[in-house]
């Protein structure tokens, strides 16, 4: 059931920190390559539902497959850092976040769904459904060879409001696209050295680049992982309410977790 947004509901994301490579002492000597970046959402992301009646409403991530962990977030380089440093194209493949309670919603129990899905089928819209047509979500990094970077990226996305426990893929009482972010970030880190846990993907290899995420503002990220005995927590990291609330084929994050650790630990 399609039922436009009056006043479409704005998506308050700030900046997602992307990619970088951090050598500590050092500078990057060769131009790192195109690849992806697993990030996971911490607490504090909200969407801005006024126009809906909802205020604004607490998300958490949801994790996208098994064998990339808890990841919520997947960025998209898609072309090499410059010998030297420079500009490089950067978009989001693969957004996916919920409210971290149901909400009432004319008059009835419902939950809420944000979501990009620019994967080309790689990631089903079963999975991560996109019910509305939404321009590009992306932009550039400014990588520096001493390991920093800038970013600039708009983010548009989708808002899905369906019954409490419902799926996102499943009967919808709204959606609609948010407007237009405008994301920046400066002097962020990137490293060559994954962080603990961190998910090894052959469908989303990472090209060398591992993103150590600023946090601020209303959608702080960490890097993703799958769970791995000893690796440290991030302090942001979704609470265990948080991801035992979750509907449907997200509903077990650890379970998610141990999976990706059997690929990761396999490859």
């Amino acid at each position: 059931m399609n039922l436009p947004f009056s006043n479409p509901a704005r998506l308050c994301v700030v900046a997602v920190v992307l990619t970088g490579l951090l050598l500590a002492g050092t500078t990057v000597a060769s131009a790192q390559n195109a690849g992806y970046d697993l990030l996971q959402t911490g607490s504090g992301a909200s969407v801005d539902l006024t126009s809906q009646g909802l205020g604004v409403v607490p998300l958490q991530g949801v994790p996208i497959q098994s064998s990339t962990g808890n990841t919520d977030t997947i960025m998209q380089r898609t072309a090499n850092m410059p010998a030297g440093g420079g500009n490089v194209p950067v978009s989001v493949n693969v957004l996916f976040l919920k409210s971290t309670s149901s909400v009432t919603y004319q008059g009835q129990s419902a939950d809420v769904y944000i979501t990009i899905n620019n994967s080309g089928g790689t990631v089903p819209t079963s999975v991560v459904p996109q019910p509305d047509t939404l321009s590009a979500s992306g932009g550039s990094l400014t990588m520096r060879t001493d390991g920093t970077f800038d970013s600039s990226l708009s983010i548009n996305a989708d808002v899905i409001i369906v019954p409490a426990g419902g799926s996102p893929s499943g009967t919808m009482l709204n959606h609609g696209a948010a407007p237009s972010i405008s994301l920046t970030s400066t002097n962020s880190s990137w490293s060559t050295t994954p962080p603990a846990g961190y998910p090894s993907s052959t469908t989303y290899p990472s090209g060398g680049t591992y993103p150590m995420p600023v946090h601020r503002g209303a959608h702080p990220v960490v890097p993703a992982s799958c769970g791995t005995t000893g690796a440290s927590a991030p302090a942001t990291q979704p609470s265990t309410a948080a991801k035992t609330s979750l509907s449907g084929a997200q509903s077990n994050t650890l379970v998610f977790q141990r999976a990706c650790l059997s690929v990761a630990t396999t490859q």
